[in-house]
């Protein structure tokens, strides 16, 4: 799930954001659900505890785990399910709430805000693959790959070798991932651009992305050229280079 407010991803049970630091009204549910199962679940769990301080017999105590443990698996299937019922009911509520959503999601495009975008589209549980969203498919497609292109630049860039809980490397190897996928997905697409009714917009992501790998990587056109036609421990060399030792 992606934060409303800066597009970052956040934890299903999450409070705020840890990016921005928003209060997040759209985890709330979980959260509820959650606080109910362990709730639920700890009452068991003190039950038990009574049945085993009054010594009963060995078969009782066996037959108390096995009900305990019917009772998790239950509880954990109950909360997967709750989770997913949630989802389809969201699905359902984005297509039948289409002409006020598109209108919302074409002010975010007509801005240039795409990672807002794919905020909204993840939020709302929009099936792209299906109607009446399908003709946003290959838009959400490389969108995906360019709000993720851009929270991890901005991730390494802003937090450096503190970007993430793993090893620096990691954050390049992870940096140098997103990079390759965003510009593979498009490039893939090419044949399909052209003809895509949101073409002008999945151009002007490709040209932003160009522009933040010239801002953050010092990769103007001549040095994404010859970045993205050497090999890949190259690239890692050069991105290494540029984050952590520059």
């Amino acid at each position: 799930m992606k934060c409303n407010s800066c597009g970052a991803e956040i934890g299903l049970t999450d409070k705020v954001c840890p990016y921005c630091g928003r209060a997040l009204t759209e985890t709330a549910g979980y959260r509820a659900d959650m606080d109910y199962y362990k709730e639920d679940s700890a009452t068991t769990k003190k039950k038990a505890d009574k049945i085993r301080a009054k010594n009963a017999p060995l078969v009782i105590s066996v037959v108390v785990m096995v009900i305990l443990l019917v009772a998790d698996i239950a509880l954990y299937y109950v909360a997967d399910r709750a989770f997913l019922f949630r989802t389809d009911a969201v699905r359902r509520e984005s297509a039948r709430q289409y002409e006020t959503y598109a209108k919302t999601m074409q002010e975010y495009l007509d801005d240039g805000d795409y990672t807002g975008f794919m905020a909204f589209k993840e939020v709302h549980e929009i099936a792209e693959w299906e109607a009446p969203y399908e003709d946003m498919r290959l838009l959400c497609e490389i969108g995906k790959e360019y709000a993720s292109l851009v929270s991890k630049l901005e991730e390494v860039t802003m937090f450096g070798p503190e970007a993430s809980w793993y090893r620096p490397e990691s954050d390049i190897q992870d940096c140098h991932r997103q990079i390759r996928y965003f510009y593979s997905t498009f490039d893939d697409s090419l044949s399909m651009i052209d003809e895509d009714p949101y073409k002008d917009y999945i151009y002007d992501m490709k040209a932003k992305a160009d522009l933040l790998l010239e801002i953050y990587l010092g990769l103007d056109e001549t040095g994404r050229s010859e970045f993205f036609a050497s090999s890949d421990i190259r690239q890692e060399a050069y991105l290494e280079e540029v984050l952590i030792h520059d």
